[in-house]
């Protein structure tokens, strides 16, 4: 059986987990605090350290380059799922860029302020920290006073996508393809502690209710 090392809210954990959870492929999970990444390092023998981070019998596999998303390939050749049609793979690039950087850049931030103040101090102190070294400090806390002009920013970013399901009943096909997953997953850590809400936007929606289905 897979093993599926995470942090819980991780939007690219959560793309993850829906895949498995989606195609009904038996998984167990193992979650680990924010800041304590030897589970992955001791798996990988120091050739990983990022979530998702996927064990199957002898083979652990981790993200290791940028837009490289290697555990959903090779959940995808394993299970022959089919997720990266050659047809669709430079629109997938693309869809995949402004899911993972425009949109996940401003909902990770509205999550944060909602599940950085309930992890344990240790937890909390290092995830802290380590948002600050790379936005500036005092950054979490701007975010929570800004979360409402986030929101609206989130909402906004999804416009497009929206327009895009007015014709189609997912974002490039007639079944979900990796993208789908992708954006499964960044709503999914927007909308994780059950304090947000997905924007009145009726077409996604729809997709949203769909793709969380099993098949």
């Amino acid at each position: 059986m897979l093993t599926l090392i995470q942090f819980p809210w991780s939007p690219f954990c959560i793309t993850i987990r829906h895949i498995l959870t989606r195609h009904r492929i038996p998984f167990r999970l193992h979650n680990i605090p924010y800041h304590d990444r030897a589970p992955i390092i001791n798996a990988t023998r120091g050739q990983g350290h990022t979530v998702p981070c996927l064990i199957d019998r002898k083979r652990r596999i981790c993200d290791v380059t940028d837009f490289g998303q290697e555990v959903a390939h090779y959940v995808d050749r394993r299970y022959k799922l089919n997720l990266f049609p050659k047809e669709f793979e430079g629109l997938q690039l693309i869809l995949s860029r402004y899911i993972e950087n425009d949109l996940e850049m401003v909902g990770f931030k509205v999550n944060d302020t909602y599940v950085i103040p309930t992890r344990p101090l240790i937890e909390r102190t290092m995830l802290i920290r380590h948002k600050e070294r790379k936005f500036g400090r005092g950054c979490v806390q701007e975010w929570t006073t800004h979360r409402r002009y986030l929101c609206t920013q989130f909402a906004e970013l999804l416009k497009p996508i929206d327009d895009m399901l007015v014709a189609s009943p997912f974002l490039l096909a007639d079944r979900p393809l990796f993208v789908d997953y992708n954006l499964y997953g960044v709503l999914g850590n927007y909308l994780f502690t059950g304090k947000t809400k997905l924007p009145n936007l009726k077409h996604l929606r729809r997709w949203h209710q769909t793709m969380n289905t099993k098949q």
